[in-house]
């Protein structure tokens, strides 16, 4: 039986002062789809997830929603009821009379999993990180069909972000979430949504490294197909959008050296840390650089990233 069709985008246009961030663009989504979004920052990225769960509105064009469909949103930068305690905090909007024991001790259980163990906190006191972990919380308690996520691995250590992973490859909605976490995408999503910045947005089907393999396939294949015409088609680009500098490109060539390097030296770390004879100091020290490790590749893939999405 054909997948039900939850999310029906069609023909939005929307545009910040001279930005254009969506330009006629349209796409679905299915029942259990896990939608990965990707792109630099400024393209749109928040605000159709923003449109989706009906808080701003398209200029041009229509978002449907199915009937009845309950979706749940995480936020960037979450707000609470004043002087609300972390308990209450992750409760609110989830109370249901029937279950109201079990629910608490699941959003208990849900805290700790994500480094929260004091539930009589002022939410208001926290740090910005906790209070992000704690409206994940909220947002995951609650029983959803859709869920939106925005950025929802910023202040994850590693171990909440495994615990998240499996909780969304185990969710039986759909999940539409916006990370710079390639790993994280790699692991929860079925296909990607490519914001390419003036209103381009291409759906790819496959995760964040499908989609770079993809790309570096193409660049290839376009540069071998370009060598016995490269006059001509020189003079056809020239009414294209700009090119990379040679400066870029050899940037682009390094970022993709050293992006192969710290993903070797990822996988030996976590062969390392799972092989069980490793001494105490060793343990640590491998335990401290993963995150690190995790860090710079996020920031040299995006980069990346960036630079692949100036030529198209």
């Amino acid at each position: 039986m054909a997948a039900m069709n939850l999310i029906n985008v069609e023909n939005i246009t929307k545009s910040y002062t001279d930005s254009l961030l969506f330009d006629e663009a349209s796409f679905t989504v299915d029942e259990q789809e896990k939608v990965g979004i990707i792109g630099i920052n400024g393209t749109g990225k928040t605000t159709l997830l923003r449109m989706i769960v009906g808080l701003e509105t398209p200029e041009k064009g229509t978002i449907t929603r199915a009937n009845h469909i309950v979706i749940r949103y995480l936020p960037q930068h979450p707000s609470f009821r004043e002087n609300s305690t972390v308990l209450e905090a992750v409760m609110e909007g989830n109370l249901r009379h029937d279950n109201e024991w079990s629910l608490e001790s699941e959003a208990k259980t849900m805290l700790q999993k994500l480094g929260i163990t004091d539930y009589d906190q002022i939410v208001d006191h926290m740090s910005g990180g906790q209070r992000k972990r704690i409206a994940l919380a909220n947002t995951l308690l609650a029983k959803a069909d859709v869920l939106v996520l925005d950025e929802p691995t910023n202040h994850l250590d590693s171990s909440m972000a495994d615990w998240l992973e499996e909780y969304l490859k185990n969710f039986k909605g759909c999940v539409i979430v916006v990370s710079h976490d390639r790993y994280f995408m790699d692991k929860v999503v079925d296909h990607l949504l490519v914001f390419k910045g003036q209103g381009d947005i291409r759906d790819f089907p496959g995760n964040y490294s499908d989609y770079r393999d993809w790309k570096l396939a193409r660049a290839e294949h376009e540069k071998e197909a370009a060598k016995p015409k490269e006059e001509k088609t020189q003079r056809v680009r020239l009414n294209d959008k700009r090119r990379l500098t040679f400066k870029e490109r050899k940037e682009m060539e390094q970022l993709e050296t050293e992006i192969a390097t710290l993903e070797e030296e990822k996988k030996t770390i976590e062969e390392a840390l799972c092989s069980g004879t490793l001494s105490v100091d060793e343990l640590t020290e491998k335990s401290k650089r993963l995150p690190l490790l995790n860090d710079e590749l996020d920031e040299k893939s995006m980069r990346w990233l960036e630079l692949s999405e100036i030529e198209g």
